[in-house]
């Protein structure tokens, strides 16, 4: 298997291209003054990964389950993110 080195983005086979988290963080991190930069990452089988900002400027993540991200996504948005319209 190859080694994969010096990537700064994807290219779905759609051809849309997409950054690399790391490298859109660095990018735009003067926008978010440093302080506490966290995000959500939602993987298509509904479980996901909440990463905050560790020491020295790297990510720490933690996986959640199905119901635990719906739990989360509640926290951070209320029970009338999930309405219909």
């Amino acid at each position: 298997m190859k080694e994969i080195v010096n990537v700064t983005a994807v290219t779905m086979p759609d051809g849309q291209r997409y950054e690399l988290l790391p490298d859109a963080v660095a990018r735009y991190r003067h926008a978010f003054g440093g302080a506490g930069i966290w995000g959500v990452l939602i993987m298509p089988d509904g479980s996901s990964f909440v990463c905050r900002e560790a020491d020295g400027g790297a990510m720490d993540a933690e996986r959640l389950d199905h119901r635990q991200t719906i739990a989360k996504l509640i926290e951070m948005y209320g029970l009338n993110a999930f309405r219909g319209t």
